[in-house]
């Protein structure tokens, strides 16, 4: 195959600062959003009142800020990357939604006032976080009785598709065995989020729903852009190659260019104790 990409980037920070660069316009076009199912079990279990205050953490483009929005009376997304804010807002003027403030600060470096918080939402994005501060700190500012709503879903790494592991190979092909994040290597976790939230004093309640994802080769390749892990720009002059070399693939595995994944979502509640 001509296209294969053949050789991997020298191993880099563990952690890099440049997670999302270039994401942003994938990551709005081709994100699979969270299911309205799982968002309304969220809501019925913290029983939202409507006239509550909701903050969202890492709020990316806005998923989840925005779409619980018209259950608060206020919304403040704290969202670090200033093209992740951008959309966000942009989003917000298109769906008439005035009740979101938008802050410019990592989750680390913010601040709330004691019992006041309805409920704290973060949306796959607490494993890039010091999560043994932040859920302490969190503990405070919620309100007696409710929760801290951590949100994720099975990705690339994590799904059992029979095809999944293709992609894989792709990318390890073109970027090394190590699972990149930006310009460093993605961090592997000491421990799950559920024991550090058990260790910071909570009780872990798991919500899960399951979609079925169908994937074309666009829609799957413009996903793949927007993670920290294989956008444009950690792909950089490898990118043509990659998309040759997983497009050449995955059209061996099934002609036909579309591709069936069953993914799971799911939110941990987090109930002080």
């Amino acid at each position: 195959m001509n296209n294969v990409c053949q050789c991997a980037r020298p191993g880099s920070p563990a952690v890099a600062r440049d997670l999302f660069q270039g994401t942003v316009p994938y990551y709005v076009r081709y994100r699979v959003p969270y299911p309205e199912e799982l968002l309304s079990r969220i809501r019925d279990r913290a029983a939202t009142s409507g006239d509550g205050l909701l903050l969202d953490l890492g709020s990316g483009t806005g998923e989840i800020a925005l779409r619980l929005a018209p259950d608060f009376r206020e919304v403040t997304a704290v969202e670090p990357d200033p093209a992740m804010r951008s959309a966000g807002l942009t989003k917000m003027r298109e769906q008439q939604i005035d009740n979101v403030s938008w802050r410019s600060e990592t989750a680390e470096a913010f601040s709330a006032d004691e019992k006041t918080l309805e409920l704290v939402t973060i949306g796959a994005a607490f494993h890039w976080m010091d999560r043994g501060l932040l859920a302490r700190r969190i503990r405070g500012w919620l309100r007696p009785g409710q929760p801290l709503v951590i949100m994720g879903y099975t990705s690339i790494w994590s799904g059992t598709a029979d095809w999944l592991p293709l992609v894989r190979e792709v990318l390890q092909r073109c970027l090394g065995e190590k699972r990149r994040a930006g310009s460093g290597n993605y961090p592997e976790l000491s421990q799950p989020h559920e024991e550090i939230l058990l260790e910071a004093g909570y009780q872990i309640e798991e919500l899960k729903t399951r979609i079925t994802q169908q994937w074309t080769l666009e829609t799957l390749i413009g996903n793949l852009y927007s993670t920290s892990f294989a956008s444009p720009a950690v792909l950089g002059e490898k990118q043509s190659a990659f998309e040759a070399d997983l497009r050449q693939t995955l059209l061996d595995f099934d002609s036909r260019g579309t591709y069936s994944e069953e993914m799971t979502f799911y939110a941990l509640l987090a109930w002080p104790v």
